[in-house]
């Protein structure tokens, strides 16, 4: 009887996690650029593997080019993750062993009302050994997020990074909403839109 009991202890325990697990909020969906994506190991020379399906990848995993529809209209997308190769008087440059880049992208409104920029928070790292990039404040052919966006419009922004040159040029890219209406509702709670890409 006691084992019995156990049983279904652990059969009850295992069907909590399951409901659990699917009801995870999902923050939006992906609007992919192509039918298929690599894989960030199948996008290194040395390897063999095979393009992974865009199916079957998770909706928050991206590729430069592919664009991010949260549930309540807003989109995101990545335009490009290039080098950047002019600098202002007073920008700042890195360090030889740095590789300058910049990640360009741009938000649609597709809500009812205007929305605050400053709700956004975005961050890019190395993606083939995790690499921890540093911020660069670059104003030459930059434009920074802020203010507010209207309803229906686009705009395009930039953020400026360096990363060692031992890390390699895979990026991921990800962002984050923190504005009121989104944490309230609690769709913060799906995981953030992450794009990967190569400094071009």
């Amino acid at each position: 009887m006691h084992a019995r009991r156990t049983a279904l202890a652990t059969i009850t325990i295992l069907a909590a996690a399951t409901l659990t697990a699917c009801s995870e909020p999902a923050q939006g969906t992906a609007e992919r650029a192509t039918a298929a994506t690599s894989s960030l190991a199948s996008s290194s020379p040395e390897s063999d593997a095979p393009p992974a399906d865009a199916d079957e990848q998770p909706d928050t995993e991206l590729a430069v080019g592919d664009a991010f529809a949260y549930t309540d209209g807003l989109k995101a997308m990545v335009d490009s993750i290039r080098t950047i190769t002019r600098f202002g008087e007073y920008d700042t440059k890195p360090d030889a062993n740095q590789i300058p880049f910049r990640v360009t992208f741009t938000i649609t409104n597709g809500t009812k009302k205007p929305y605050d920029m400053d709700s956004f928070s975005y961050d890019a790292q190395g993606a083939t050994t995790g690499g921890q990039s540093e911020f660069l404040y670059v104003e030459a052919d930059s434009k920074q997020m802020a203010g507010r966006l209207a309803v229906g419009r686009s705009a395009t922004f930039t953020s400026e990074y360096s990363i060692a040159k031992s890390d390699g040029k895979d990026i991921v890219f990800t962002m984050s909403r923190t504005d009121d209406a989104w944490l309230e509702s609690g769709s913060f709670l799906g995981d953030d839109p992450n794009w990967t890409g190569t400094i071009k």
